[in-house]
């Protein structure tokens, strides 16, 4: 089971774009077989959500006290200048498509997954910090994100705000409180040293709930998709953009007010590496088709930036390094 989902996590962008093309080529020849199977979402994205929260702990919120100018940076990115940003590039470049705006602000205004954490000591990022990052920034998004997308979204499309409270206070809170459960269930049976050996496993079943969410998306959607192909030039271009300053953004200020290359690492993943499982929960029961078109190409480019800023990290690690040995010197 272990290795099947180490395999499945180090193949997941692969299995993603399989599952994508399969859920269009089979939306595209059976187009009643997307809206039959619809009502298996809920059930799907709690399969993709709970297991994602069982490595988050709660009580580390806690500790974020200690380290409260970092933490308040990473919210002021997360919260104030992400949301800003998807705003201005959806009014430069995809006013014409209001649904797809949607999309870009919603991609925006989510707070980072639990992929945060495992990118972040990969790259020999401060783990805890990124950890205290995913879980305040999850809890502030139950009332956050609803105010963003009333505020930003609703010159495009209606917004019902407490009904997305509603649904983001149930995706969060409740996956988040039983997978707390699970974790500590967990280490008390298995104890630290199994339950760490275990928990790849999670993030590989969290994928294969997000894979059946998305192929559900994909074959309601494939005829859409196929008739307008240049949708998907319309989507990427600020969706590049939007990751490229998100990116090269948190890495500037890290550099310019002295920050520590772990910390830079936490920040920078805990800004960039936004959840898709909320968005994509929220596409769906709030917003149009088109939407949730542009949420299904988001992970691709997004898994491309995380990917290739952990590739850049040992180069980063050498002038974050050098820089503290001349300040040090």
């Amino acid at each position: 089971m272990l290795e099947a989902a180490k395999f499945i996590s180090r193949n997941m962008i692969k299995f993603l774009v399989l599952v994508i093309l399969i859920g269009i080529c089979i939306g595209y020849y059976f187009p009643a077989l997307g809206p039959s199977i619809q009502p298996l979402v809920p059930f799907s994205l709690f399969f993709m959500l709970y297991p994602m929260m069982i490595g988050i702990k709660i009580e580390e919120v806690g500790n974020a006290a200690r380290r409260w100018k970092l933490l308040g940076v990473s919210m002021i990115f997360n919260y104030l200048v992400s949301p800003l940003l998807g705003a201005v590039l959806a009014t430069l470049f995809l006013s014409p498509y209001p649904e797809f705006a949607v999309g870009l602000i919603l991609t925006a205004a989510v707070p980072c997954g639990g992929m945060v954490v495992a990118w972040t000591g990969m790259a020999k990022g401060n783990m805890p910090m990124a950890v205290v990052i995913t879980a305040v920034s999850l809890l502030s998004g139950i009332a956050l994100i609803p105010a963003w997308m009333t505020l930003l979204a609703g010159k495009y499309v209606a917004v019902n705000p407490l009904g997305m409270l509603k649904t983001i206070f149930i995706v969060i809170v409740i996956p988040l409180f039983l997978g707390n459960v699970t974790r500590k269930q967990l280490l008390k049976k298995m104890g630290s040293e199994k339950f760490m050996q275990l928990k790849p496993v999670f993030p590989a079943v969290s994928a294969l709930g997000m894979y059946t969410v998305f192929f559900i998306s994909m074959t309601a959607e494939a005829r859409h998709l196929i008739q307008h192909p240049e949708y998907l030039a319309i989507i990427a271009v600020p969706l590049v953009i939007f990751y490229l300053l998100v990116f090269s953004g948190s890495v500037l200020y890290a550099k310019v007010s002295g920050m520590e290359y772990a910390d830079m690492i936490a920040l920078t993943f805990g800004v960039g590496g936004k959840n898709i499982s909320i968005a994509l929960a929220l596409a769906l029961l709030f917003f149009g088709p088109l939407t949730v078109m542009i949420i299904a190409i988001k992970p691709l480019i997004q898994v491309m930036f995380m990917a290739g800023f952990y590739r850049l990290s040992p180069r980063l690690q050498k002038v974050w390094h050098l820089k503290e040995a001349v300040s040090s010197g």
